[in-house]
């Protein structure tokens, strides 16, 4: 039968989703994904403060009940606890890992941190824990899917995050993980639930040869403790249930007490805990109430949900050309970032370069690369240029010196417009593709041009499947283009989509997509990951 599977926009939701419509095609049915945007992506205060359990699943649930799909798949922990008249938990697959990992700069394990090293969470219940453990870290409040949190260890911005190991290995993203921590899961990590309408019979149906029956007795009753103490996503609530045991615990937010249990996993398990945790105090351990906001100043050291003060919280974007840098400070401002290459550089030759020259002009990090490539080295006397910060970082990692960087606008009229009146000979190695902008400047200001053609960029010939599937199910909303080459592949093996918004790297890319006849929304004003951050979020303040 044919199912429309409800999901959100980001990449662990979508991983998990498509993992379950898999599973069913492969029982005969036809499985469709509808993206829906959710609470939970879109708000930006911390986890603590967002009113409760379920803001990711409210939006998708309200899908269920208008009819916008058949069923939707949860991450089990996220789901509030008490019913939805309407709607069922049809089906429990089998449970992935549900332990807690660190994901460290340079391979550290919790016990190899430095005292003071900033550890990035959102969760009470992980903080409570690794204040015990750990009292002398400094945890700070953290909000975004996993690539952005991954993202602030990977440019320093953190020491390391802590994140469900379940998540990670659905995102192919074991290699980041540095330590498994001896701390207690959340209720239901680790597990999926598909949720349905309790009386769309043939979807129950569907849905219910999924479900796997060890798994769910384990998660009932988890979730009975956390129904049981009246916790939700503010409380420092942990269960879990494996090997025939179930154990729960209440943690103090500053990590100085706890309340804790180890029952029989049998179908008054989650009962008997509540019952024990109770007597043994764990009301006063902590507040257990659901509805109430945790104080943050009793949980974290330092509040930083999002790095930098235009956060792309629900932004899912397309970015053509290789995952790296530019990528990783957009999701760093909380933006889900697909990086996906349109085109790739051929390199051309042989080359052959004069023996002197005032000057070489490098204008993007692909022409440094292709120098290196083929072997090149500069000319006696001559001093290197770069157009902007990423190109003259190539130029540093090349082992050569920039001499000159323009600042603010990176582009061929801004370097030429850097460029000191002189003469000489300048030499341009780069794109067979380049425009003469920066050529013509330089001549105008005295100087002797050589363009050398060291690479062409072309079209690659097909891009992955499922982000072909994306663009053409509208599951993105922006699309960055950060050269005219870029422009063109995208027209090439994409085509542009309506209600994308198109933002250009810069004036060079905006021009190109203009003479195009695509509309642009936004032009960095720098071009960096910061100008690029400014740009979208923009958009977002221009249609409020």
């Amino acid at each position: 039968m044919r199912l429309r599977l409800g999901t959100r926009g980001s990449a662990l939701a979508v991983a998990q989703s498509t993992q379950v419509a898999e599973a069913l095609t492969a029982l005969g049915h036809e499985v469709e994904l509808v993206r829906i945007k959710t609470g939970g992506d879109v708000l930006t205060g911390s986890l603590t403060s967002l009113g409760g359990l379920g803001v990711f699943a409210a939006e998708l649930r309200r899908a269920l009940l208008d009819g916008r799909a058949d069923f939707a798949v949860h991450s089990l922990k996220d789901l509030p606890t008490a019913p939805v008249p309407g709607l069922t938990i049809a089906a429990v697959p089998r449970r992935a890992d549900a332990r807690d990992v660190l994901c460290a700069r340079g391979g550290l394990r919790l016990a190899e941190l430095p005292a003071g090293s900033a550890v990035g969470t959102g969760s009470p219940r992980r903080v409570s824990q690794l204040r015990a453990l750990r009292p002398d870290l400094r945890y700070v409040d953290v909000r975004g899917n996993v690539g952005t949190r991954l993202a602030r260890v990977a440019d320093g911005d953190l020491d390391a995050v802590v994140l469900a190991a379940a998540g990670l290995a659905r995102l192919g993203l074991e290699d980041h993980i540095t330590d498994h921590l001896p701390i207690l899961p959340a209720p239901g990590q680790g597990a999926l639930a598909l949720e349905c309408r309790v009386d769309d019979e043939p979807v129950l149906g569907a849905l219910t040869a999924l479900d796997d029956p060890a798994t769910r007795s384990a998660v009932d009753a988890e979730r009975a403790v956390l129904a049981g103490l009246g916790g939700g996503c503010a409380a420092p609530i942990a269960a879990w249930g494996a090997d025939g045991r179930l154990r729960a615990g209440v943690f103090a937010p500053d990590g100085s007490r706890a309340a804790r249990t180890t029952v029989d996993l049998d179908a008054r398990a989650g009962e008997t805990a509540v019952a024990e945790l109770l007597a043994s105090g764990a009301a006063g351990v902590a507040d257990l109430g659901a509805a109430r906001e945790s104080r943050l100043a009793d949980l974290h050291d330092e509040t930083s949900l999002w790095r930098g003060d235009t956060p792309l919280a629900g932004v899912r974007l397309l970015l053509p050309r290789a995952d790296g840098d530019l990528a990783d400070g957009l999701r760093a401002a909380g933006a889900e970032v697909v990086a996906v290459p349109v085109q790739r550089r051929r390199p051309v030759g042989p080359v052959e370069l004069p023996d002197r020259a005032r000057w070489v002009a490098f204008t993007s990090p692909a022409a440094v690369e292709t120098w290196q490539e083929l072997g090149l080295g500069l000319p006696v006397g001559a001093r290197v240029a770069a157009v902007g910060g990423a190109t003259a970082a190539a130029v540093l990692r090349a082992g050569m010196t920039p001499d000159l960087v323009p600042e603010g606008e990176s582009s061929a009229r801004a370097l030429a417009a850097a460029f000191p009146a002189g003469e000489g000979l300048v030499l341009l190695p780069g794109s067979a593709l380049s425009s003469p902008v920066l050529a013509e400047g330089l001549r105008a200001k005295g100087y002797a041009v050589l363009q050398v053609a060291t690479y062409t960029m072309e079209p690659v010939d097909a891009l992955p499947g499922p982000v072909v599937a994306d663009w053409r199910g509208g599951h993105f909303d922006v699309v960055v283009v950060t050269a005219g080459s870029v422009a063109r592949a995208v027209d090439q093996v994409l085509g542009w989509r309506e209600g994308v918004a198109v933002v250009a790297f810069g004036p060079p890319s905006a021009a190109e997509l203009a003479a195009m006849g695509v509309e642009v929304a936004a032009v960095a004003a720098t071009q960096d990951a910061e100008g690029l951050v400014h740009a979208i979020a923009s958009l977002g303040k221009g249609q409020s």
